[in-house]
């Protein structure tokens, strides 16, 4: 008896600081407590088994009864203090509020659970191991609602694991032998024993694994975001359809079982379209759909496409082309261009020196003609004239073929497919 009080009294020493720093509120607080070193990912297991299928604690008659006896206590006490405390300031008004029936706040039947993974502390964990009244005591005095244990016990090669619920009474929910570190290989098991000690009554959980692609569920009819935690549904039948873009839906009918955890594969069918041919119409550019390289060359072909494709290509010295493929095709034209035509100020540029060859050009002409008129008029057996002719006439030539040129070049960039 006397080797139990002052362990009592050690703990309490040791707890001291962890007294009045947060009091339970309106969630259920649960400590992950190691009683033996090494571990800590054994610990990071179960929180992540426990936030998992155990985010909320549906509370029995009992559960429920005990906490509300738990709340009335502490409040109490808070009230005798603060009592007190206003006895001792002789403050009249507070002693006649406090001295008032109290009325306690109800208790919720379902409870959220928040999770607390306690670094281990050997101290703390032989205190605890000593016995049920410090595991009992340490339970009323912290802040924590429940407490999740974790054992350990070397085996040869081999560990022995085992976790256990405390509140109100001890439970086990796992007792197995694994490698050293293997603790992973666990989390199967205990996320089922977890589930059943915390789930809804009447609600089961869908686990989706061995997915081929990122897919959208639909249950009953509405749609279903698939996260990482699993999805709760009320037990019985459920009509289930997988849909993922390029992918074949597929239904299924499942039956969910009350507190019973249901794996299911999900493997879709990739909808098979005929083969893609793309080619550019302005010279060899670099192809990417969805982000993904396909490569460089005039045309390139996919032999599996899926839609809705973002078919991207990009040419040096040529505007970017981005074009969203929502329906399937067979051959596809690619025409680009020129980056001067996607900047205004270039544009602007360009047609100015277009203007001033056609000015220029115009000018050498009127100089051929004036040639012409003047060889015919003022001194017409000068040689100068012919020379004057043929230079005029050959300068308005070479100028108005490069317009012509230059205004095919800007009909065949200007008309294309997409």
């Amino acid at each position: 008896m006397a080797r139990r009080s002052a362990l009592l009294t050690l703990l309490l020493v040791l707890l001291f600081p962890l007294f009045g720093v947060e009091k339970a509120g309106p969630s259920f607080r649960v400590g992950i407590v190691s009683l033996d070193a090494g571990l800590e990912g054994m610990a990071e297991v179960v929180a992540a088994s426990a936030k998992a299928y155990g985010p909320r604690i549906h509370l029995t008659d009992r559960q429920h009864q005990v906490l509300v006896e738990k709340q009335n206590l502490s409040l109490k006490k808070e009230r005798i203090e603060a009592l007190h405390a206003a006895y001792l300031k002789q403050d009249a008004a507070s002693v006649a509020q406090l001295q008032q029936e109290q009325v306690f706040e109800e208790i919720s039947r379902i409870l959220d659970c928040e999770y607390t993974v306690e670094p281990y502390q050997i101290e703390l964990a032989t205190l605890l191991r000593s016995g049920d009244d410090a595991l009992d005591w340490y339970l009323q005095h912290s802040q924590y609602n429940g407490l999740l244990i974790l054992q350990s016990q070397a085996m040869g090669e081999l560990n022995r694991i085992r976790v256990e619920f405390l509140f109100i009474e001890r439970m086990p929910l796992l007792d197995r032998l694994v490698q050293y570190g293997s603790y992973r290989n666990l989390s199967k098991e205990l996320d089922a024993q977890l589930f059943g000690l915390l789930g809804s009554p009447d609600q089961g959980a869908l686990c989706f694994e061995q997915a081929n692609t990122a897919f959208t569920v639909f249950v009953d009819g509405f749609e279903h975001a698939i996260p990482d935690n699993p999805l709760f549904l009320s037990s019985g039948e459920h009509e289930l359809v997988f849909a993922s873009p390029g992918y074949e839906d597929k239904r299924m009918t499942v039956t969910v079982e009350a507190k019973a955890i249901h794996y299911i594969s999900v493997s879709l069918t990739k909808i098979q379209h005929p083969a893609l041919q793309v080619s550019s119409q302005s010279g060899i550019a670099t192809w990417f759909a969805d982000g993904r390289l396909l490569g460089t060359g005039l045309s390139i072909s996919l032999l599996e496409p899926s839609y809705p494709m973002m078919l991207s290509a990009t040419k040096e010295g040529f505007e970017n082309r981005i074009l969203q493929l929502d329906t399937p095709l067979e051959t596809l034209q690619v025409s680009f261009n020129p980056e001067e035509f996607s900047n205004e100020v270039l544009v602007l540029d360009s047609q100015r020196d277009f203007y001033k060859r056609l000015r220029n050009t115009i000018l050498v002409f009127g100089a051929y003609v004036g040639c012409i008129a003047l060889s015919k008029t003022y001194q017409t057996g000068n040689p100068l004239w012919q020379v004057g002719m043929v230079a005029t006439s050959s300068l308005a030539l070479v100028g108005s073929v490069a317009l012509v040129m230059e205004l095919a070049s800007y009909a065949a960039q200007a008309g294309s497919h997409f």
